[in-house]
């Protein structure tokens, strides 16, 4: 029998007990309970319950966050909370109260629970209708009262053809639903305080539409249509919106509105429950104020299974006339080709997405999967182009391909994306980042860079990554800008801050790092790449504790990582410890037989280590391979001892000398 603060856990009759209340756990959710009670004295990764329980079937990750879901609503909400810690994108920990008792102690028993009614749908019918409502200063209507249910981390494994015609349908009429709203304020004296409200809005987040149930078709549309919702948002000029990835990296499962607000540092939320009556999905939707919580206005929608696409272009419109009244009809740009109506094609296009915001190897490998079985289903569709080329880009990026294969592939599917609809601004700015990190064409950089904020001027990763590119050109001062001009349009983003961070680190501004990477990880403790730098930030200011904290901490929570290992053999060195740094360092290259370890980080251990000659050699491999780390080495004072060398000097000449090449041959 095992204690768990109030609650007591019989594993011979998988029950669990709480007060007056005995709950009997489904099979799965009681293995996992009792595994994480088990290994409480640590982390247990994703990856370990699934191959565990699932037998290590190729299943999305949704089985086991339903699995945790239903452990979490059996502790009861919010305790829940307070027994699984969620360690976001990597796992779990039981931190939890406990303690063994006999297996003949007697429980508590519990007194008889009436069953929960269920609640009134009402037995009107539908029939695609929408209704508004704009609240005044008498009186509000607000939208009954919904528990959100808990979001996926990914989306589920079950094909549903249907569930994007419903999307697109309702993401239509939410949007007549929002521009009905604007236009009464418009015409309503009583609610001139909400209209003025409305237009004082300049940054919104659209979290993920929650479900009444734990149907795993209507949560997976609630993701849908916030994506959707979202993304165009974010092309509307002096609105700031924030990216559906910045959304799930910082909240995780957690959607409460009362929390989304402060932690995303936006005006105003969009938020939607969904519901299903008869064989109608009907809409609640909200947009609220994020100080006070307080109903700017709502609606419903109503339809059906046999509505067809609509297009996003018309929603897009229509919400931007709801959020800001000021703003034009004609506020967003109309892409130049059609999206997919193929509904298993997009589908497959969401799972991707989802996949692909881990940014781990696997992750991205079965992105790739599902966007190739997208582009099988539909050869012309664009966005499915644009995410593949992300995917192969971030390959690139992080070294899990070769770049001299994941960047080609990567330009390769942009310029695919490109000659279907060159209104695409995730295209343009794969583009541009290849053309940065790989190809080393600046005018390139230029021009990409150009199209891309002409069409989403408020698209942060565009100046993210041009903000890379000017540090390759020798631009440091217009790079530290562009990467601060990032972090205004999306502050919370967790990317972005590491970004803005790493070229602090790079200029010398040691301290404004540091107060950076604290920020990222205030918001993601989780966020690997942030303790990663850290430590080498710490490592330079001599702060050798805090240093190996950060990188020990980097290691446990990704432990795979093929960099933090020689991260740490740089720090070993750089106090002192050379001989033994050495000889890890040496184990580490060889266990990984020349793959996966980026030479630039090896060259950096290297050059601490001592031995100048494997550094060097180490730099010439990155260079041959063309690594976009190389293009740092002007910056990175972890080679300091290394420039007064004639072999890092010409180097770096030659670094220069392919920069002005890539720009003559273009001309």
């Amino acid at each position: 029998m095992f204690v768990l603060g109030s609650a007591y856990l019989d594993p011979d009759k998988q029950l669990l007990t709480i007060g007056t209340r005995s709950v009997t756990l489904q099979h799965k959710p009681y293995l996992v309970l009792l595994w994480l009670i088990e290994n409480r004295h640590r982390m247990v990764y994703r990856e370990e319950l699934l191959d565990r329980f699932w037998d290590g079937k190729y299943v999305y990750d949704q089985s086991l966050s339903k699995a945790v879901g239903s452990i979490r609503k059996a502790l009861g909400e919010p305790a829940g909370s307070e027994f699984i810690e969620t360690r976001w994108g990597l796992g779990y920990r039981y931190i939890g109260p406990f303690r063994e008792l006999p297996s003949s102690s007697v429980l508590p028993g519990p007194s008889p629970n009436p069953s929960n009614s269920s609640r009134e749908q009402g037995d009107g019918e539908f029939s695609g209708e929408v209704f508004a409502s704009v609240p005044d200063q008498a009186s509000q209507k607000t939208l009954p009262a919904i528990a959100p249910s808990a979001v996926p981390a990914f989306p589920p494994s079950e094909k549903i053809p249907t569930r994007a015609l419903v999307a697109s349908f309702i993401l239509a009429s939410l949007i007549a639903v929002l521009a009905f709203a604007a236009y009464a304020h418009r015409l309503h004296g009583g609610t001139q305080i909400h209209a003025a409200a409305l237009e004082s809005i300049h940054s919104v987040a659209v979290l993920p539409f929650t479900a009444e149930t734990n149907n795993e078709e209507d949560q997976y549309l609630g993701l849908e249509l916030a994506d959707a919702v979202g993304a165009r948002l974010g092309t509307i000029p002096k609105l700031s919106v924030r990216s559906s990835t910045t959304v799930r990296s910082i909240l995780g499962p957690d959607t409460d509105p009362a929390l989304a607000g402060k932690k995303l540092e936006v005006q105003a939320l969009v938020k939607g429950d969904i519901h299903r009556v008869r064989d109608r999905v009907v809409i609640n939707v909200r947009l609220l104020d994020s100080s006070t919580g307080a109903d700017l206005w709502s609606g419903t929608v109503n339809a059906d299974k046999t509505n067809i696409f609509a297009t996003e272009d018309s929603i897009a419109q229509q919400v931007s006339s709801a959020l800001l009244p000021q703003v034009g009809m004609n506020a967003l740009r109309r892409p130049s080709g059609p999206d997919t109506k193929q509904p298993e094609a997009y589908s497959k296009y969401m799972k991707a997405k989802f996949f692909s915001t881990t940014r781990t190897r696997n992750s991205l490998e079965k992105a790739i999967d599902l966007l190739h079985e997208a582009i099988l289903i539909d050869p012309n569709y664009a966005r499915a182009y644009a995410a593949l080329a992300d995917c192969y880009e971030l390959q690139g990026f992080y070294q899990f391909v070769p770049p001299s294969e994941a960047y080609p592939r990567a330009k390769a599917a942009a310029l695919k994306a490109l000659s279907l609809d060159n209104s695409l601004a995730e295209a343009h700015v794969v583009l541009l980042s290849t053309l940065a990190d790989y190809d080393w064409d600046w005018e390139g950089v230029e021009r990409e860079f150009k199209a891309t904020i002409a069409l989403d001027p408020n698209f942060a990763v565009a100046y993210e990554y041009y903000g890379y590119a000017l540090l390759g050109m020798g631009r440091g001062e217009e790079a530290l800008a562009a990467m601060k001009h990032a972090a205004e349009l999306d502050p919370v983003s967790p990317s972005v801050l590491a970004s803005l961070a790493w070229s602090y680190y790079l200029l010398h501004q040691d301290q404004q790092a540091v107060d950076q990477c604290k920020r990222v990880l205030e918001l993601y403790p989780d966020f690997v790449p942030a303790h990663q730098l850290l430590g080498i930030v710490y490592g330079q200011m001599k702060s050798d504790q805090r240093s190996m904290a950060e990188l020990n901490l980097a290691e446990t929570l990704e432990r795979d990582s093929t960099v933090t290992p020689v991260l740490l053999d740089y720090e070993l060195a750089r106090t002192g410890k050379r001989a033994e740094a050495g000889r890890d360092l040496a184990a580490v290259v060889a266990k990984s037989h020349g793959a996966s370890i980026p030479d630039y980080y090896v060259a950096a251990a290297w050059t601490a280590i001592g031995d100048k000659e494997k550094a060097q050699t180490s730099l010439e491999r990155a260079y041959q391979v063309r690594s976009i780390w190389v293009l740092y080495l002007q910056y990175d004072p972890r080679f300091d001892d290394l420039r007064p060398n004639p072999q890092f000097q010409a180097l770096l000449h030659r670094v220069a000398f392919s920069h002005n090449d890539s720009e003559a041959a273009q001309r």
